[in-house]
């Protein structure tokens, strides 16, 4: 799968937002479970939040024009 989704800044913007967001809602997610499974797949998912945003806040991760 080699095709780069072609979004523009707005869009782009947008996926930046629901990352961010997500990262935030994770630690309190992470405090209220009990389960320790449950709470291992979160702290993977946080993983997986912070890695993309930190790969998009790279200056390289450029916007495509449509």
């Amino acid at each position: 799968m080699n095709d780069e989704p072609k979004l523009s800044d707005q869009e782009w913007a947008l996926v930046v937002e629901l990352l961010e967001s997500e990262r935030n809602q994770l630690p309190v997610e992470i405090h209220h479970t009990g389960n320790a499974s449950v709470r291992m797949e979160l702290h993977r998912r946080e993983e997986l939040v912070d890695g993309l945003l930190e790969r998009l806040h790279q200056p390289e991760a450029v916007c495509l024009p449509l």
